[in-house]
């Protein structure tokens, strides 16, 4: 049980700190774009909306996975988190997407990479983790 608290407190608190992280990060990119004077190449990033097909599509991705995701919560527990911190970097990469246009847009792309793997080690973490309980388990058998 004491195992279980500790899984709860490493995911909320990376979760926690993954969010607060891309918040700041996304509006500090903002707020960059908005006072910032741009000439020759450095206009080529600039705050600026944009929505297609792609933005539709990374949007129905986000919803059918979050969807999953709530209906499967407790079922998928420890890596319930370590999948909302890929979702939340994908929406992440959706805003980068749909509220710059330039080469800002990498940051997103950027965060989304670091939360994905930063979910993939997790996930793998815990995997292992769950192995090696079973084995023990089945040792003392």
């Amino acid at each position: 049980m004491k195992s279980k608290k500790i899984i709860k407190t490493i995911n909320w608190v990376t979760f926690i700190i993954i969010l607060l992280v891309g918040f700041f990060t996304a509006g500090f990119s903002l707020y960059d774009l908005s006072t910032q004077v741009a000439l020759g190449e450095e206009g080529q990033s600039r705050a600026g909306f944009r929505w297609g097909i792609f933005h539709i599509i990374i949007l129905v991705i986000i919803v059918m996975s979050a969807a999953f995701l709530g209906f499967t919560w407790k079922i998928l527990f420890p890596f319930n988190v370590p999948i909302a911190i890929i979702i939340a970097g994908l929406c992440y990469q959706l805003f980068f997407l749909t509220f710059t246009i330039g080469w800002i847009g990498l940051n997103g792309t950027f965060g989304f990479v670091i939360a994905f793997l930063i979910g993939i080690i997790l996930i793998i973490s815990y995997t292992v983790l769950k192995f090696l309980e079973s084995r023990k388990r089945s040792e003392t058998n």
